[in-house]
């Protein structure tokens, strides 16, 4: 078999750290590429139509080779190889950026949701800014809370981006087949775990360098704090800002991502999701990266932030305790509190208490682009390999 393969990739919900990454691998892989995709709006809506949409295009348009077929958990892989029968004859790869099984039934968030109780009081304590009602839960149809599982029963192989989403997945996952009887015959979990890979997201450490090497990196504001508000729990971020504002201390926000529901009660300046230039060099401008998102499986601006310097103040769930060595827990990791968030960012932001940034070198290693995408390659080649001598 030639050493370059055809690889066609789909993504239903080309934005964020799904577009820098695949935009990452088409420019450093080895293979020929080629990429469908649609724009990020409305997740449910993509796991309940994306597969008609690319059926119909293929069925219409599509007449390449196909080696291997590589799609994101934005996908119903099962219904697109229903409407398309001729796409499953080839290995596929589905890349889970994040996990849709509906988060009730995961056992992190539940540890969070205990933490948070009485949050809603504390907001109603702190006068300072207006109220944000919490969202509605939201409601999923039966049959879509199982697109993933689908998916994962489905594809050939199933690439995880850090070990603590591929555990929790696999957590959330025996939870779901155990709340439905129809599975109990044929239990898709053996087979989901055996063939579930963790594969780091490639992703372009060169910006931050770039910015650098321009000359044109602004001072650094300790005070200027940045943060991400895509999938944000706003509630424990705004009531987190507002009593350190009455604490009496200075602060700025840089923020990447929706902020309708961010109180406007602070100075703050928003960078396009898109500006890849502009996000690294309000990283470097900023004194505190932050985040909000206690169950994140990557975190693209956390890694750079961490590159460029800033202190991070980060929650303990999720990837950011595998990114922070043990010796800096207590030091960058809070609990998911509103006053646990307000502590670390006093500490942050205050002058006196200088962040001497360590070198993450080592933590950041594993996402550098092309050694990324060279283990993303060699993978894929595995796999056509495997899939022709089967």
């Amino acid at each position: 078999m030639s050493t370059q393969l055809d690889i066609l990739a789909l993504e239903p919900f080309y934005g964020g750290v799904r577009r820098h990454m695949l935009e990452t691998v088409l420019r450093c892989s080895r293979h020929r590429w080629t990429l469908l995709k649609l724009p990020p709006r409305r997740i449910e809506r993509r796991l309940s139509v994306a597969a008609n949409w690319f059926a119909e295009h293929l069925k219409s348009h599509w007449s390449g080779r196909v080696d291997i077929l590589f799609t994101s958990e934005a996908m119903n892989l099962a219904s697109l190889y229903r409407l398309v029968p001729g796409v499953a004859r080839q290995p596929s790869v589905v890349y889970f950026h994040e996990n849709q099984i509906p988060t009730a039934l995961s056992p992190a968030r539940k540890s969070q949701d205990r933490r948070m109780e009485g949050a809603g009081k504390l907001i109603s304590r702190l006068g300072a800014m207006p109220m944000v009602a919490p969202p509605p839960p939201r409601e999923r149809e039966q049959d879509l809370e199982l697109v993933n599982l689908n998916t994962a029963t489905a594809a050939t192989e199933i690439w995880f981006n850090s070990p603590y989403h591929q555990r929790t997945f696999i957590e959330a996952a025996k939870l779901l087949v155990g709340r439905h009887p129809e599975l109990a015959s044929h239990n898709p979990m053996p087979e989901v775990a055996a063939k579930s890979v963790v594969m780091p997201p490639p992703i372009d450490l060169n910006l931050v360098p770039y910015v650098q090497s321009l000359g044109k990196a602004p001072p650094r504001d300790q005070r200027a704090i940045f943060v991400d508000t895509r999938d944000a729990n706003f509630r424990i971020l705004n009531a987190a800002l507002s009593e350190l504002a009455s604490r009496g201390e200075k602060f700025r926000l840089i923020t990447v991502g929706p902020i309708q529901d961010l109180s406007d009660a602070w100075p703050r300046r928003t960078i396009s999701e898109t500006d890849d230039l502009a996000q690294a060099t309000g990283l470097l401008e900023a004194g505190v990266v932050l985040s909000v998102r206690p169950g994140a499986s990557c975190d693209i601006q956390v890694i750079r932030g961490l590159q460029a310097g800033c202190k991070p103040v980060l929650p303990r769930e999720g990837i950011y305790a595998d990114l922070i060595p043990a010796t800096l827990h207590t030091e960058c990791l809070y609990h998911f509190s509103v006053d646990d968030l307000a502590d670390s960012l006093q500490d942050a932001v205050n002058p006196a208490l200088e962040w001497n940034s360590p070198d993450f070198r080592a933590s950041l290693k594993q996402f550098e682009a092309i050694a990324a995408t060279k283990m993303f390659d060699e993978r894929l080649s595995h796999l056509a390999v495997s899939h022709t001598a089967g």
